[in-house]
């Protein structure tokens, strides 16, 4: 066998092994985009979330209330301009120690969040939740198109 005839097909199996490898920048970019998601609660403003998440019909998301799966940018922009962020007058959200896995433009982020405010009514909020959040990368950007948090047992 010619000596090209060995190293090409290892040449050609090593890229495609890689391919799914994530660079170590995104790892890092993920977490700064898990972030500035927990952040934009603290403003409790909708205009906050907009430049966080992908608007397509093809993000969703599961509040720890929530009694379906909600689809799509609108649903999913509405549930927190009129759910989350209209109960609250305070609140604070933080994701300590997630486990980041990244393989090629999608990112998976699970972890615990804290959840601490004021509702509007004044009363006193905290709980912590099992969360799941996946990010893809479109145009350069690591963009939320999945968020799930199930109120953890008290």
């Amino acid at each position: 066998m010619a000596p090209c005839a060995r190293i090409i097909p290892c040449v050609l199996l090593s890229g495609f092994l890689l391919s799914g490898v994530a660079r170590a920048d995104d790892r890092t970019e993920v977490l700064a985009a898990n972030r500035a998601v927990s952040a934009a609660f603290s403003t409790l403003d909708i205009k906050a979330f907009d430049p966080l998440w992908a608007h397509d019909d093809s993000v969703t998301i599961i509040h720890p209330i929530s009694k379906a799966v909600l689809v799509g940018w609108e649903a999913v922009r509405k549930s927190w301009a009129e759910g989350t962020l209209s109960r609250y007058k305070e609140i604070t959200v933080a994701m300590d120690d997630p486990s980041i896995s990244v393989t090629n433009n999608v990112a998976l982020v699970v972890g615990i969040e804290k959840v601490r405010g004021i509702r509007v009514n004044g009363d006193a909020a905290e709980f912590s939740a099992l969360t799941t959040n996946i990010y893809e990368k479109r145009n350069g950007h690591w963009l939320m198109v999945h968020h799930h948090a199930s109120r953890m047992p008290q």
